[in-house]
């Protein structure tokens, strides 16, 4: 079995040197740090007048996170707090990092205890409530990668598009279930049928890969076409929890959908998401135990 690389001794040579020296620092100078108690964001890192702004001509994704840190977009109608969330960069969790997995029954608990009120227009007035019940912190998640896409235009990636086949100025939108047996009739395809896709949508969390994320830290290892790769098998994921409370409505949050219309059209399992990634894993075989030597990188997994 390959060794585990230092995934963090390698990212000078692999992704900061080409967006280093400014961009990095720009990049660095709006990070929003979680507390060495664990109990949620520090106050004084958290900027308390983050506005959603209108976007000029943006290139890439590289310019995008350069200059703006909660994203933009055309009509500036976005949350600025959860942009400014989504484009956090922690540093990539090692291997040995004591880390706190949730399940599929904690990620129920924390639909559950949602503070009521929170809209997609609305993330910092609840800050602290989601702070106390984890947010911006590292969480684990040991599951099964159901499916793995490329997200289209979002104001958090200043609302660029995702034209090119390998989707480099977006998010990686990834579904991550916990039924062996429904990851089982993937058989490998990464094009399962629409009623399929539907049960794996409805049953899995989402983690996201973002663009700037993946240049910066595993540039060529988290690609579109190594996730395919893993569809169906189990992985280990950490990452950043957030709330994406622009979906924590019946209609597309699965926890929260009491009627047959609302349980037609939900499409994920929990508001709760990773993101950014931190890290993401396969298990060689069929299945691993939490610490098990038998995890790989993305990249080191054969086709």
């Amino acid at each position: 079995m390959p060794p585990h690389r230092s995934r963090t001794a390698n990212v000078l040579s692999r992704g900061v040197a080409p967006f280093a020296p400014l961009a990095l620092a720009l990049l660095m100078s709006h990070a929003v740090l979680p507390s060495s108690g664990g109990g949620g964001l520090v106050e004084t890192a958290t900027p308390t007048d983050v506005q959603a702004v209108k976007c000029d001509e943006v290139l890439d994704f590289q310019d995008c996170h350069s200059r703006f840190p909660t994203g933009c977009s055309q009509a500036a109608g976005y949350d600025a707090y959860l942009n400014l969330l989504k484009n956090q960069l922690p540093s990539p969790a090692p291997p040995s990092e004591p880390v706190n997995f949730l399940n599929e029954q904690r990620f129920a608990n924390l639909d559950s205890n949602m503070p009521s009120g929170l809209t997609r227009n609305n993330h910092s007035t609840f800050k602290d409530a989601l702070a106390a019940q984890g947010e911006g912190q590292t969480f684990g998640v040991v599951g099964y990668l159901y499916y793995a896409i490329k997200t289209g235009a979002e104001s958090s990636n200043c609302q660029l598009p995702s034209t090119d086949p390998e989707g480099s100025n977006v998010d990686y939108h990834i579904g991550i279930g916990f039924d062996p047996q429904l990851a089982a009739q993937l058989g490998g395809t990464t094009k399962p049928t629409k009623t399929l896709m539907k049960t794996l949508q409805q049953n899995s969390v989402i983690v996201e890969m973002t663009p700037h994320y993946r240049f910066l830290f595993e540039n060529g290892a988290w690609t579109l076409d190594n996730l395919q790769k893993a569809i169906g098998k189990q992985v280990k994921v950490v990452g950043q929890l957030i709330v994406d409370s622009e979906h924590n409505i019946p209609s597309q949050n699965c926890a929260l959908a009491t009627t047959p219309s609302q349980r037609q059209t939900c499409w994920r399992a929990s508001v709760w998401e990773l993101h950014p990634v931190e890290r993401f894993q396969v298990c060689r075989l069929g299945s691993c135990s939490l610490n098990s030597a038998d995890w790989l990188e993305l990249d080191q997994l054969g086709g």
